[in-house]
């Protein structure tokens, strides 16, 4: 690329609108253009970005034997309402009708397809085992676009899918695949932590994703301090240890009065109490029917937790509903409640506890489970926190910020039973086929790989990511033999396949040194006086000197630092 004929918009300021670092180097550097919140253009630059993931990927998919196809993103909506993912992405998913009023969806991603395509494939195990992947647009209605590429409403993904007869032959399949990511994701210079994840939205039964830890990362994920323990947060569950000393005087059950004290927070001052002492009490609605939650009063609820009333209809009762079933917001509590009562298992340990009376402006000291009120059922129910401990060596944990760029899921026969995708085995008997779904976010592994590989100058690109692997800066463009050189230089570095940008612009040699900076192209080649000597300048974008080599010795240096990366 010539730099004085081609199309890149830079800018001088970062961009005010952006949350992270990634999207406003990408903005600033004119990679990418933004639209909309969540909705960005990939600019000549940016989108040679993607097309090097693209192909990284592609490649270290065909190196299992994966085949590459194209789905459509716009498809008749009933292939969600047949598995029940339309209720699953509810508001995520976009929709939209034709002229002939048929209803249709955006893909917020492909499992129903690929089971649906196959079944033209597969009948017998003969036809077993394959893996297809492709590399296409899935649109999700982001409720949090700020988070720049990391969150688009239009995003890229490469999604594979395995197809196997057993769940023997799934498990090669997806270990298979997890190596892959690996190998993907090094290659993209990023340390990946492997986190257990909640594989529902994908009708799964495992899930796991691929984390990089940032500070700038979207997702919270738990890691143990000593063992090997990790989970997005939503997933972790903490050790409930019972205590030992269960010999405590059970204290007199007592209504006071608290005209106005409403949150834990109020409560602890009013009472001079511990979290230990406070019972939290909320009422949720299921399936038309009021439950009370219970958790310790320094817990917060997770919502993804309570599958374990296993409904989708779960809903937030409105003060006023709470009032017709005879309890008030902010005193709120389980004595002489006719609900349902799900506790968190932290409260098995809690006693002489602070809750609300059911009516308003009363709060009971000293209740005690199983003597003022009875629990129905406990459950693991609260975020993971930092109080929460490590449950599989009950250590400390700490809660790290990260950006997901991988998912893989195991999802059995879930798809084969919606879609009847059957073969018959090697005794004439019919069985289910066994799928998996593998998705990598290519906005995302962007994202990632310059929230780690950047500084205050611009994005560092891994070599086999950057847009062009060298820049030739010509300091004096109406040199004659600068130019001349600079040009023979960049048209052999071409010819030999070696993304090149010639900087042939009439700026100062400053602009022209914080432009390249800002792109973050790996090697760049000054000419300048000293080609007179024989002599010009090569620096690497991660190294700070820089070092004066022989004009002849240019293409073998490029080349070695090529092959060495």
């Amino acid at each position: 690329m010539r730099m004085s004929n081609s199309f890149f918009i830079t800018r001088r300021e970062y961009p005010k609108d952006e949350n992270t670092i990634s999207a406003s180097l990408l903005i600033k550097s004119g990679m990418i253009f933004k639209n909309d919140n969540g909705i960005y253009s990939y600019l000549p630059m940016g989108l040679k970005v993607v097309n090097n993931v693209k192909k990284l990927i592609r490649d270290e998919m065909m190196k299992i034997g994966a085949e590459e196809v194209l789905m459509p993103s716009l498809v008749d909506y009933s292939y969600f309402e047949n598995s029940g993912r339309n209720v699953i992405f509810n508001e995520e998913m976009f929709t939209l009708k034709d002229r002939n009023n048929k209803e249709y969806a955006l893909c917020p991603t492909h499992e129903e397809l690929f089971a649906y395509l196959v079944r033209n494939k597969i009948q017998s195990y003969k036809d077993l085992h394959f893996t297809l992947f492709q590399m296409s647009n899935k649109f999700r209605d982001e409720e949090h676009p700020e988070y720049g590429l990391m969150r688009k409403k239009e995003f890229l993904m490469a999604d594979a899918y395995s197809f196997d007869a057993d769940m023997s032959g799934l498990d090669v399949s997806y270990d298979k695949m997890y190596q892959t990511f690996k190998n993907i994701f090094k290659k993209c210079n990023l340390d990946t932590i492997v986190v257990k994840s909640n594989p529902e939205s994908m009708k799964g039964t495992t899930s796991e994703e691929f984390q990089v830890l940032c500070n700038f990362g979207d997702n919270e994920i738990v890691k143990c301090t000593t063992c090997s323990y990790s989970s997005n947060i939503e997933e972790a569950s903490s050790l409930i240890k019972d205590k030992k000393d269960k010999s405590y005087d059970i204290k007199m059950l007592r209504k006071v009065y608290t005209p106005g004290v409403k949150t834990v927070k109020e409560l602890k001052e009013y009472f001079n109490a511990d979290d230990d002492k406070i019972l939290k009490s909320l009422v949720i609605k299921a399936d038309s029917k009021y439950i009370m939650i219970l958790l310790k009063g320094s817990d917060e609820l997770n919502i993804s937790k309570l599958e374990v009333l296993k409904t989708k209809d779960i809903e937030i009762p409105s003060s006023y509903e709470l009032e017709r079933i005879g309890t008030e917001v902010g005193f709120i509590g389980p004595i002489k409640s006719t609900m349902m009562i799900i506790a968190d298992s932290e409260v098995k340990n809690m006693h002489n506890v602070i809750c609300g009376a059911n009516i308003k402006d009363y709060h009971y000291k000293n209740a005690n489970p199983r003597i003022d009120f009875k629990i129905d059922r406990y459950a693991d129910l609260k975020n993971f926190n930092d109080n929460s401990l490590c449950p599989k060596c009950g250590s400390k944990c700490e809660i790290l910020n990260g950006i997901e760029v991988g998912h893989i899921f195991k999802l059995e026969t879930n798809y084969s039973k919606i879609y009847n995708l059957r073969y018959l085995d090697e005794t004439n008997n019919f069985n289910y086929v066994h799928m998996g779904s593998y998705g990598i976010g290519i906005d995302r592994l962007i994202s990632a790989i310059i929230e780690k590989n950047h500084d205050e100058k611009g994005i560092i690109w891994p070599i086999n990511i950057a847009p062009y692997k060298v820049v030739i800066v010509v300091i004096n463009v109406n040199d004659k033999d600068s130019y001349k050189y600079s040009k023979m230089l960049y048209e052999r570095l071409c010819s030999n396949g070696i993304d090149t940008i010639l900087d042939d612009r009439k700026e100062s040699v400053g602009v022209k040194f914080n432009d390249m900076d800002l792109f973050g192209i790996p090697i760049r080649i000054t000419v300048g006086k000293k080609l007179s000597d024989d002599y010009v300048e090569l620096k690497l974008r991660s190294e700070e000197k820089s070092m004066d080599i022989k004009t002849g010795e240019v293409l073998k240096i490029v080349d070695k630092i090529l092959n060495n990366n």
